[in-house]
C-alpha cells in the first residue's frame, strides 16, 4: 500500500509539472497582447522557473536511477544564467542559438532516459523514442523559424512550450497507464 501512495504522489507531481509547462506556453501565446519584454528575456525567465520546478520535482519524486529531472533542471538554469550575457545582443540570433543549444542538450538528456529504459527492458522506450523524435524535430524547426518580429517570436515560443508540455504529458499518461495495468494484474 505504501508503494502505491508514493507512485501516486510521483505521478501527480509529474502531471502537474507537465501542466505547468503547458501553462507557460499559454502565457507566452497570450503575452504579446500585454507585455513589453523581448522574447529572449521571456525565454530565460521561463527556463529559470522551469529549471527550479524540475529540481523540485526531482527532490519530491526521486526514482532510483532516473535523473532526467535533475539534469533538466540544472541545464535549464545554466542556459538561463548564460543568457544574461547575451541580453543586449541581436534577439533573433541569440534566441535561435539558445533554443537550438537547449534542444540539443535536452536531446542528450532524453537519450540518457532512453538508455535507462533500454537497459531495464521497459516498454516505455517506444513512447519516449517517439516523443524524443518529435521534441527534437519541433525544437530544431522552432529555432530555425524565429526570424520574425517580437510578437511572432513570442507566439512561436509559446507554441513550442505548449507542444513540449503535451509531449511530457503524453509520456506521463502512457507510463501511468502501464503502471496501472501492471499493478492491476
Amino acid at each position: 500500500m505504501k508503494n502505491e501512495k508514493t507512485i501516486s504522489k510521483r505521478d501527480k507531481i509529474n502531471l502537474l509539472v507537465s501542466g505547468v509547462l503547458i501553462l507557460f506556453g499559454i502565457m507566452l501565446v497570450i503575452y504579446p497582447l500585454f507585455g513589453e519584454l523581448s522574447p529572449n528575456r521571456l525565454l530565460y525567465i521561463i527556463l529559470s522557473i522551469y529549471g527550479v520546478i524540475k529540481l523540485i520535482e526531482y527532490v519530491k519524486s526521486r526514482l532510483e536511477g532516473d535523473k532526467e529531472d535533475l539534469y533538466t533542471g540544472i541545464l535549464c538554469i545554466i542556459v538561463a544564467l548564460s543568457g544574461i550575457k547575451f541580453l543586449n545582443n541581436d534577439t533573433v540570433i541569440v534566441i535561435s542559438l539558445t533554443l537550438a543549444s537547449w534542444t540539443g542538450l535536452m536531446a542528450i538528456i532524453k537519450l540518457i532516459k532512453l538508455d535507462y529504459y533500454h537497459d531495464r527492458g521497459n516498454i516505455m522506450i517506444y513512447t519516449n523514442l517517439v516523443t524524443f523524435s518529435l521534441f527534437l524535430l519541433m525544437g530544431l524547426l522552432t529555432s530555425i523559424n524565429l526570424y520574425f518580429e517580437h510578437s511572432i517570436q513570442t507566439l512561436i515560443l509559446g507554441y513550442f512550450f505548449i507542444i513540449n508540455g503535451l509531449l511530457n504529458l503524453l509520456e506521463d499518461a502512457v507510463r501511468i497507464s502501464f503502471d496501472y495495468k501492471k499493478n492491476k494484474k
